[in-house]
């Protein structure tokens, strides 16, 4: 069930029971899945519905995030390239060898990087599952403005998953694979970019829609 389809569900009061619609089998199965798991688990299922609004604390992270994310834009090529080894093992692996010709010095592409920003790689990320805490959110927003709010969501969730694709794909597009090249790395890179603003812009428009306040500005040499 897609995010903009859920929080219209959350948002519409209950039909009366002789009206109420006939279950498609693609939602009697997420049901039914749902009561097993809630039956499997020690902790009882709660319906989005019942559960509580997100604390200012939760919001915060979706701001933070978006702070991240133009971190990661207003320093792209840094970010993406790697001089002086790799972050981890994993990169090192992917990363494309780039020659600088002005010295010799050996540079890689890093796509991978990206996904450290954008809530794809890590639990400790603001944006890790913030599509939760943003359907949790459903009453806090004016009733006036839900739809917007229901798109910008939906929005979020597509571009996030989009941008990590384009950036693993990216990072697997070089030489050492079929037909890949130095130039197929560049554009798969170039337009897990253009995801990324488009996830950008969804998330600025969650933050102004839900009114939270701005999370301070990432600094150079930060903790990512």
């Amino acid at each position: 069930m897609r995010a903009k389809q859920l929080i219209r569900k959350l948002q519409t009061p209950p039909a009366p029971a002789a009206a109420a619609p006939v279950l498609t089998g693609a939602v009697q199965r997420w049901g039914a899945a749902l009561l097993a798991a809630s039956v499997l688990s020690a902790t009882p299922f709660t319906p989005p519905a019942l559960a509580a609004p997100p604390t200012a604390t939760e919001l915060s992270r979706i701001s933070e995030g978006l702070a991240r994310i133009d971190y990661l834009l207003d320093n792209w090529d840094k970010l993406t390239t790697v001089c002086k080894g790799t972050p981890d093992e994993l990169e090192a692996k992917q990363n494309v060898k780039i020659v600088d010709g002005l010295g010799g010095t050996k540079c890689s592409k890093s796509p991978l990087i990206v996904q450290k920003f954008i809530g794809a790689a890590s639990t400790l990320d603001p944006l890790f599952k913030a599509d939760k805490v943003m359907i949790r959110a459903v009453p806090l927003v004016d009733p006036e403005k839900a739809d917007a709010y229901n798109d910008a969501v939906d929005e979020y969730i597509t571009k996030q998953q989009m941008s990590s694709t384009m950036a693993y794909t990216s990072s697997w597009s070089g030489i050492e694979n079929p037909n890949g090249s130095d130039e197929k790395i560049g554009e798969a890179l170039l337009e897990a970019k253009k995801e990324v603003v488009a996830l950008r812009n969804s998330v600025k428009s969650v933050v102004d829609l839900l009114d939270i306040p701005p999370a301070p500005p990432m600094k150079w040499g930060g903790s990512m």
